[in-house]
């Protein structure tokens, strides 16, 4: 298939910790990227039902109050699982997001995710070699993509869409990589 053609849906997630076992999403933001376009997106808080720890609220900004109203995992799965539909799960740290969005999804009893999956921080291992760290701080930095919003699901989310769009032109016009086999391999 013909990465043209290709629906990427960009998924982060806010967590309350590192575990999808011991915690729960915050927040999550989804954008589906299409031949180099955004062409749709989805953001919500999430309430965990557990308390959100300070130093997460002090990265984040998200607390306890602030998702006191908002759906909780069980209730927003649906949503996210119809959102996602057959695009390719698209993460800066894909198994990271995966394993939160997995968890909810199971707890709104949806089977877990099957789509095909792809890493742009595994991307950018390959294509920016010379670069200390991949976290996306730093590859935004590098390819000057503004990262106004970080650590809050939309704005990494978005930035992480505008990675992949360097990246997949990067790809097609360096390496006339132009389907998704051959962007598979190469990642």
């Amino acid at each position: 298939m013909l990465i043209k053609d290709v629906t990427f849906v960009v998924v982060d997630v806010e967590t309350t910790g590192f575990s999808p076992r011991d915690g729960g999403i915050t927040e999550i933001a989804m954008v589906k990227v299409k031949n180099g376009r955004l062409m749709d997106e989805f953001t919500s808080l999430v309430n965990p039902l557990i308390p959100i720890p300070y130093s997460i609220t002090r990265l984040t900004g998200i607390d306890d109050a602030l998702v006191a109203d908002a759906p909780t995992e069980e209730e927003i799965a649906p949503t996210v699982h119809s959102f996602l539909g057959d695009g390719v799960f698209t993460a800066h740290n894909v198994s990271f997001d995966l394993g939160f969005v997995n968890g909810t999804l199971s707890k709104g009893r949806i089977p877990h995710i099957s789509n095909q999956q792809f890493c742009t921080c595994k991307l950018a291992r390959k294509l920016l070699p010379h670069l200390p760290s991949k976290s996306l701080g730093d590859v935004t930095d590098e390819l000057c993509i503004l990262h106004s919003h970080r650590h809050r699901a939309a704005g990494d989310a978005y930035v992480t869409a505008q990675v992949l769009i360097h990246f997949l032109d990067r790809l097609k016009s360096e390496r006339n990589v132009e389907t998704l086999e051959e962007l598979f391999s190469y990642q």
